[in-house]
């Protein structure tokens, strides 16, 4: 039977759209038991060698648009051929992690909800004794899984033809994964000694120890900063949101696409997500309103998703509107939350006019995950390639990730620490997008450019363009230059000094 395309694309997008329902149902807490394997099992003929091998076929003779259509489709007809080969164990570990439950001091607490509870523990102790049991938990019941997933990843790639893992999706998502690697190792060297300098300083502002003493259990008592919550409060969550998208131009009632989950539910995931299940016609925003600066950083984040999906035109073709390259979305959720760091954003919508020393703080946080993720890239880019046991690499996550962060990183979340298709470098090059965005709407709008109808319009316009283009080509469409870090380093700098 001849390989019929359209019908490809149709199947394809009923795909995704039962797949993200299935995880917005799982992870909001109304489907107690995952099943992703059950949806991967009705669309069997999407995800097939056979099915790879004539989108490969077409593509190698497709032109312009076309082209661009296919090389997205058949990155998608891979992740999903790796996701049916290893819908089974994608189950199991959901679902262990789900129902994996620590006990500590005779009190039983969630493995999900345990960086939580980390972050609202003032006893130092306590929070050893958490990630401790925590790490235990995830050596014992999630590390099995995930090392029998990974191998048979890496056995999918060589199966594919290719190299390795790391080859393959160099190839399908077209990207130079070492030159990536170059221009974060740069990151991490030129940014060393201000990390070490401004992260010294707020542990001990913050937990009155240096950084060498610092542990990682401390790590999400620092961030969560309870000492602010009397500003980020989590009565204002929502109505923060919507007075800012009001000003943008937005009126988040109105919008019957986007469906706000506020509800409190056992088992609902604590960070808030962004489930795009029909774009542009059905996105749910989950969040589970608990207050403080980071509730209101990942709302932002993931209202930046939202209203991105939500604002792709209809008649948009199918690739483009759900496939594409991730860190044009990424990059539109950093833009929101980095508004966190504007201090014009946080005196009008908030009322926080005495801010400069959250919004040091809440730049050195940022400073932290951007190293983090320089650090991960050089650790998967050196996972990919393995071939045979995974054992070693224990030590390799924590050697990488103790350098960058000079902090001692456990080892046992060598293998929970990684997403599938090397997302590390969709998040890298979302914040080097977003860097030079910011710089853009700044320059030509001003600091207060969000309530500026004339930006408004500008980011619209970019969402309405879905992810038809890569992050390189929509900065080069829009007058930015080249992908790079330099934007990056000038925000930061320009707030922590050199």
């Amino acid at each position: 039977m001849p390989f019929d395309l359209e019908q490809y694309r149709r199947d394809a997008e009923a795909f995704l759209a039962a797949l993200e329902d299935e995880a917005y149902r799982h992870f909001s807490g109304q489907k107690s038991v995952c099943d992703f394997a059950a949806v991967y099992d009705r669309f069997a003929d999407l995800f097939t060698q056979t099915a790879i091998d004539e989108l490969d076929r077409l593509y190698a003779s497709a032109r312009d648009d076309e082209k661009r259509r296919l090389a997205y489709l058949l990155a998608f007809a891979v992740d999903g051929y790796m996701g049916a080969e290893t819908r089974h164990l994608s189950d199991e570990i959901a679902n262990a992690e789900s129902r994996a439950t620590i006990t500590v001091d005779g009190e039983e607490i969630g493995l999900r909800a345990a960086p939580v509870v980390m972050a609202n523990e003032p006893d130092r102790e306590r929070r050893r004794r958490i990630e401790e049991a925590r790490l235990a938990a995830i050596a014992a019941e999630l590390n099995p899984l995930l090392d029998r997933q990974w191998r048979c990843c890496h056995e999918l790639a060589r199966g594919l033809g290719r190299e390795h893992y790391l080859d393959l999706y160099g190839e399908v998502r077209g990207i130079d994964y070492f030159a990536l690697q170059a221009k974060a190792e740069a990151f991490l060297h030129d940014t060393a000694a201000l990390y070490e300098r401004t992260m010294d300083r707020l542990s001990r502002e913050r937990l009155g120890i240096p950084l060498s003493e610092l542990r990682y259990a401390d790590l999400p008592y620092l961030w969560r900063a309870p000492s602010y919550d009397d500003v980020f409060t989590a009565s204002g969550l929502i109505p923060t949101l919507g007075r800012m998208l009001t000003d943008m131009g937005i009126d988040l009632e109105s919008q019957a696409n986007v469906h706000l989950d506020t509800e409190v539910r056992e088992g609902k995931t604590p960070r808030a997500f962004c489930s795009p299940v029909r774009v542009p016609d059905e996105i749910h925003l989950v969040v589970y309103p608990q207050g403080g600066q980071d509730d209101y950083s990942a709302l932002l984040h993931e209202a930046g998703h939202t209203e991105h999906f939500a604002h792709v035109p209809a008649d948009l073709p199918f690739e483009y509107r759900l496939l594409g390259d991730n860190a044009v979305t990424e990059a539109f959720a950093f833009l929101f939350d980095h508004l966190m760091l504007n201090r014009a954003w946080l005196a009008r919508y908030l009322g926080f006019t005495e801010c400069d020393e959250y919004v040091r703080f809440a730049t050195v946080s940022d400073l932290f995950y951007l190293r983090r993720y320089a650090a991960k890239l050089a650790y998967e880019t050196e996972f990919h390639v393995c071939d045979g046991s995974l054992d070693g690499l224990a030590e390799t996550y924590r050697r990488r990730l103790s350098q960058a962060l000079m902090i001692d990183v456990p080892a046992e979340s060598y293998l929970a620490d990684i997403d599938a298709g090397l997302y590390v470098a969709s998040y890298l090059r979302a914040w080097m997008l977003e860097g030079a965005l910011r710089m853009m709407l700044q320059d030509r709008f001003g600091w207060e450019w969000f309530t500026d109808p004339g930006a408004g319009a500008f980011v619209k316009r970019l969402w309405g363009l879905g992810q038809k283009f890569t992050a390189e080509q929509l900065l080069l469409k829009n007058d930015g230059g080249m992908l790079g870090t330099d934007q990056i380093v000038h925000h930061i700098e320009r707030i922590l000094g050199r």
